[in-house]
């Protein structure tokens, strides 16, 4: 019973993020064949489509929302590891490892300097 348990939790654990990751993905499947649907029929009822569709995002705010998250993303992983009391090894806190945040929020910043000269830009190139 004990082996049972030891393979249990560590097997929830790592399929959670899968099941997470393939539920998100099938809702975003669905919303993209309701909306080409939707776009046919639109098409096919002879009216022009306007220029800009509904539920489109522009390159640049999804710049500015991938920059957000990851900002936030890195910042908060380097605060959860700073603070919490597990040791790694026996004279190793988990506090040493707060430098791994800091890979989300140079690409944050990347994405964020983007965005800002895209915008700032005016898209001449």
């Amino acid at each position: 019973m004990e082996n049972l348990t030891m393979l249990f939790i560590p097997a929830v654990v790592l399929l959670a993020p899968v099941l997470i990751t393939a539920l998100v993905l099938r809702h975003r499947r669905t919303r993209a064949q309701m909306r080409y649907q939707f776009l046919l029929k639109f098409v096919e009822s002879g009216t022009a489509l306007p220029a800009s569709l509904p539920g489109e995002a522009t390159p640049q705010q999804s710049d500015l929302r991938r920059a957000l998250v990851l900002l936030a993303g890195g910042v908060g992983l380097s605060a959860t590891l700073v603070s919490l009391p597990l040791n790694i090894h026996v004279d190793r806190p988990l506090a040493d490892l707060w430098g791994l945040g800091i890979l989300p929020v140079a690409l944050g910043l990347g994405y964020l300097g983007h965005w800002f000269l895209s915008r700032r830009g005016g898209g001449n190139g």
